[in-house]
């Protein structure tokens, strides 16, 4: 596709499939190369200056996300933050897909604040989230949004909260068959057993998770892609709290 644009011409297909693949580099949990293919978006949709910024939006929200997933917090929020501006203080130029990308930036600088501690700016975040996405009707979000809201009440104490909403989300996260919706759903569910003192049901949680992983790791062709995944330190995590409940 990047070869028939070039011949083309086409810049502005260019820069939306520089994002895709970012993007899928990012849920296969390779943040490196993402980061290097998501920037090459941003730099190809600014340079096509295009009448809305949707497609930077979305490359700077995968750069916020992969940065975040290495840790770099502070990094990841200045993405967030040049998002949200266009997303809290749009022209009418600027709200082309706003709606969608903004589900994306909600629920990214959700779990932001809950990596910090910040238990109210998450739910927060994470509301917005929700009520955006079951009003246009996006469930990948819903799923998204509702799982936060779980992972914040889970650390909050509020397990019957925490569990009607992971509960809510990983059934319509297996209703739509997405699999890095449904083996990170089913970590919540496990942190929220182990929180229950549900040892058993956590670790058959995680082992739910881990079976998707491998799912998809079994159709990747690229033998250097595959192993970088299931060595990455999202399955790792998966793999150790999986052994902690043994």
């Amino acid at each position: 596709a990047l070869a028939i644009c070039d011949r083309t011409g086409e810049t502005l297909v260019k820069a939306r499939t520089l994002n895709t693949v970012g993007w899928v580099f990012g849920e296969l949990q390779d943040h490196e190369a993402a980061i290097e293919w998501n920037k090459q978006s941003e730099e190809a949709a600014l340079k096509v200056n295009a009448p809305d910024p949707e497609i930077e939006s979305n490359a700077r929200l995968n750069l916020g996300d992969n940065l975040r997933a290495l840790g770099r917090l502070d990094e990841a929020e200045k993405y967030y933050e040049t998002v949200e501006r266009v997303a809290r203080h749009s022209t009418p130029r600027e709200r082309f897909a706003l709606w969608l990308y903004s589900q994306h930036l909600f629920h990214s600088y959700g779990e932001l604040w809950l990596e910090r501690g910040d238990y109210e700016k998450a739910l927060s975040y994470a509301d917005e989230c929700v009520q955006l996405a079951e009003s246009t009707n996006r469930p990948k979000n819903v799923v998204k949004g509702r799982r936060l809201r779980g992972q914040i009440m889970t650390v909050q104490g509020k397990l019957p909260e925490a569990e009607e909403e992971i509960e809510m989300a990983l059934g319509i996260a297996k209703e739509i068959g997405n699999p890095p919706q449904i083996w990170k759903t089913y970590v919540a569910l496990g942190n929220l057993r182990k929180s229950q003192e549900r040892p058993d049901d956590a670790k058959a949680a995680y082992g739910e998770a881990l079976a998707v992983v491998d799912a998809v790791a079994s159709l990747l062709e690229d033998e250097n892609l595959r192993k970088k995944f299931l060595s990455s330190p999202h399955v790792e995590a998966i793999r150790a709290a999986a052994k902690e409940t043994s």
